[in-house]
Formats: C-alpha cells, sequence, structure tokens
C-alpha cells in the first residue's frame, strides 16, 4: 500500500525540477536574446556615430579643398588680368613671328614672355579635367568659381596659333585647351538651366 503510495511522488518531483530547468533555460534563452539585440544595437549607435564623424571629418577636408582652390583661383585670376593689360597687346599684332623665332607654339606657350598666360591655361586645363574625371564635383565648382569668358574670348586667337602650330609650322595639337571647352559647355548648360542643379550637359 505505500509503496503504492510513494509510486507518483518522484514523477512528480522530476517533472517539478523539469519545469524549473525549462524555465530557467527560456529565461537564459530571452535575456540572451535581448542581450544579443541591446548589443547589436549598441554597436548599430558606435557605427552611425563613427560614419557621422567620418562623415563630418571629410566635410571638414573638403572645405579645406574648397579654401585652397578659391585662394589659388584668385591668384590665377589676378595672372590673367594683369597678361590681358599688359602682355597680350603686344603679342597679338607680332604672334606668327613670335612662334617662328620661338620654333613651335610650345615654345613660346613655355616662354618667359608667356608665364602668365601659361599659368591660367593650367589652372583651368586642369580644373576641367578634374571635374570630367569626377575628382570634384562641378556643382561646387560652379558655385564658387567664376568662369573667366572675356578672358577667354580675348585669348583665342592666341590658344588657335599656338595650337596650329604646336610642334612647329603646320604640327598642330587640336585638342589644346579641349578640357576647358569641356568645362565651358558645363557652365554655358547650367545656365541655361538655372531652376536645376549645376551639371555638365550629358555625352
Amino acid at each position: 500500500m505505500s509503496t503504492a503510495m510513494e509510486g507518483p511522488a518522484p514523477r512528480g518531483r522530476r517533472a517539478a525540477v523539469l519545469g524549473f530547468w525549462q524555465g530557467t533555460v527560456g529565461v537564459a534563452t530571452g535575456l540572451s536574446v535581448i542581450a544579443g539585440v541591446l548589443i547589436s544595437v549598441t554597436q548599430l549607435v558606435e557605427w552611425v556615430d563613427d560614419s557621422k564623424r567620418a562623415n563630418l571629418t571629410g566635410r571638414l577636408q573638403s572645405l579645406q579643398h574648397v579654401a585652397h582652390l578659391l585662394e589659388r583661383d584668385e591668384r590665377i585670376r589676378l595672372r590673367a588680368r594683369a597678361f590681358l593689360k599688359e602682355r597680350l597687346p603686344e603679342i597679338l599684332p607680332r604672334l606668327d613671328e613670335l612662334i617662328r623665332r620661338a620654333g613651335s607654339g610650345e615654345d613660346l606657350y613655355l616662354s618667359q614672355d608667356m608665364e602668365d598666360y601659361a599659368a591660367v591655361h593650367f589652372h583651368y586645363e586642369q580644373l576641367g579635367a578634374l571635374v570630367k574625371l569626377e575628382y570634384i564635383e562641378f556643382p561646387l565648382v560652379y558655385e564658387v568659381i567664376p568662369f573667366p569668358d572675356d578672358y577667354l574670348a580675348a585669348v583665342e586667337p592666341l590658344r588657335q596659333a599656338l595650337a596650329d602650330h604646336w610642334k612647329g609650322p603646320g604640327r598642330p595639337l587640336p585638342d589644346l585647351g579641349a578640357n576647358i571647352v569641356y568645362l565651358k559647355r558645363c557652365y554655358a548648360f547650367s545656365r541655361a538651366h538655372p531652376d536645376r542643379m549645376a551639371r555638365c550637359p550629358p555625352p
């Protein structure tokens, strides 16, 4: 009689113990999930903070580059103005003679009398190349750099003569200033669409 009555008790205790451990495991599993979520959220917040800091650092560095570009462009515009007033009126009437005496358009371009012209040409040629190759965003250039339309129109006869005889009489360099032409097209296209963000024309 006593044996029959004592039989279910161990099974009941085992069930209770099993239930306890199942509950404990369930709680532990839930805590692990919560902990995992908290860790993931913490890592995400840290990643976002790092991204914000990196973005801010990148923008500050960009501002430094812009400041440098503005300073350089200001110096170049002063040299362009000086060349228009002091050198170009003397060069244009004697252009063919000067090229013959120098030996080629390239030699005249590299001469001391053309230092200001060469510096201005290189500046805008380089800027056009950077825009074309997407090393610098054109909307930024458009907003901070005034395009020298009048200067380029005034020196176009000089540029054309240099290109026609770049390697010597009758030996041209047809694409001399091609990146400047590209940059000019970007400005013209953006001016024609003032209601849109500045951009270069589609190819």
